[in-house]
């Protein structure tokens, strides 16, 4: 039987863009997934709109809980979901057709896919990734990649990865609800800790649908709150490092993340 992928939608206020977003779930080429929709709380139709694909595909499950954020929703569904392989997709962005199919098979014994993305803003429509081609890296040399650029959207970013789900249930990894952003990095951060074979495909498996107004460009702004997120973070970029033994090698690297900016890349 095929390997199951669990896809974790986190929802809020998302009713013109929703029905985008789980269509191009629902429409991969690889059928043998759930749907996992969490209702963060809507104000609008979207809790509706979730129920709609419930009643209409066996394979979408819907959770509705009270306002808690995004790290909140995607535990939820950490809970119950039921997959060999765990992906995330956010609800104003878009999976590429074949992106399940293409992610599956590059993952056969490796811990970890990642994809090329496309960034979209307005009409403009541009592929990214840092590496090319269709490789696979071991431990170390996937750490010598990231450490080079670690606030990148490619490493930090959740949805243009393939994650197994038995190291998540292992770890026991979730979201950090504190992290008002960069809490995907911090989750990333912890699940390399257990990674020992990386994927790389050159496809991009994901749209990016830029959006100024979002939560964690205001989030930013609150100065205080911010540089003590970024620390949080930082301390689980060293503890990646200080467990496989090169911290004291690329100290400086590593310290230089503080310092760092999430980019587009």
């Amino acid at each position: 039987m095929l390997p199951l992928i669990s896809v974790i939608m986190p929802v809020y206020n998302a009713e013109k863009c929703l029905e985008r977003s789980i269509g191009s779930v629902l429409s991969q080429s690889y059928s043998r997934l759930e749907l996992i929709l969490v209702d963060d709380g809507s104000k609008d139709q979207s809790l509706k709109i979730c129920h709609e694909h419930e009643k209409t595909d066996s394979r979408v499950r819907v959770i509705a809980q009270q306002n808690a954020g995004p790290a909140m929703a995607r535990n939820a569904a950490l809970e119950i979901m039921q997959g060999d392989f765990v992906l995330f997709v956010d609800s104003d962005d878009l999976l590429s057709p074949d992106a399940c199919q293409k992610m599956v098979d590059a993952m056969k014994k490796n811990d970890l896919v990642i994809g090329h993305y496309f960034f979209e803003f307005g009409k403009a429509i541009s592929d990214r990734g840092l590496l090319s081609g269709n490789r696979v890296l071991g431990e170390q040399e996937f750490l010598m990649e990231l450490i080079k650029k670690p606030g990148s959207f490619y490493y930090s970013a959740l949805w243009n990865k393939l994650y197994r789900a038995s190291i998540i249930r292992d770890q026991k990894l979730r979201f950090d609800p504190f992290l008002s952003w960069g809490e995907d990095f911090a989750f990333n951060m912890q699940y390399n800790l257990a990674v020992k074979s990386v994927a790389i495909i050159d496809m991009p498996v994901y749209h990016y649908v830029k959006n100024t107004s979002s939560t964690s460009i205001r989030s930013l702004i609150r100065i205080l709150h911010s540089c003590k997120i970024k620390y949080r973070l930082y301390q689980h970029f060293k503890a990646l490092y200080v467990k496989k033994g090169l911290y004291d090698n690329h100290r400086f690297a590593i310290w230089r993340y503080i310092f760092n900016v999430t980019i587009i890349d």
